[in-house]
């Protein structure tokens, strides 16, 4: 049986694959849990056999929090996903990841994935560029209304 795996180069990027059944984001911070690393970027294509997201709402133009939890029902295509490895509040692993996912029928949709609710249908390949000495949090920022990542050195 295939098993998802990942495997570091020696510039620090890794390359790596989801298994069926394994949710995105819990997927690729597991992979980052076995490798050490606690900052960098994150790239993805592949399949998912249901896609769950949100996307920031306003009042007047401006942002003002996220809207309900959306959910695609189908089997989708991965075009991309995109984000950035960091530690929350609490200093736990995080993930901030958006992405762009195409139904069968050519529907698309994007938006801010949600944890949990994205596991792969086939497969989904993923490429980490690591932080190594960059430190990333995601911290609530009370001026924007959001967590936001703040890196340091």
């Amino acid at each position: 049986m295939r098993k998802s795996h990942s495997f570091k180069s020696e510039n620090y990027t890794i390359y790596g694959s989801l298994t069926q059944g394994v949710d995105l984001m819990e997927g690729i911070l597991e992979e980052c849990r076995k490798h050490n690393i606690n900052s960098g970027m994150v790239t993805g294509i592949g399949s998912l056999r249901e896609a769950g997201y949100v996307l920031f709402k306003t009042d007047n133009g401006h942002p003002n929090g996220y809207g309900n939890e959306l959910t695609v029902s189908n089997p989708v295509e991965l075009v991309n996903c995109t984000g950035f490895i960091c530690e929350d509040e609490s200093g736990d692993l995080d993930l901030h990841l958006h992405g762009l996912v195409v139904e069968e029928n050519g529907k698309v949709s994007a938006g801010h994935f949600l944890k949990g609710k994205n596991p792969t249908l086939i497969t989904v390949e993923f490429t980490i560029l690591c932080g190594n000495e960059v430190q990333a949090s995601r911290t609530f920022d009370k001026d924007l209304g959001f967590r936001v990542i703040n890196f340091s050195k």
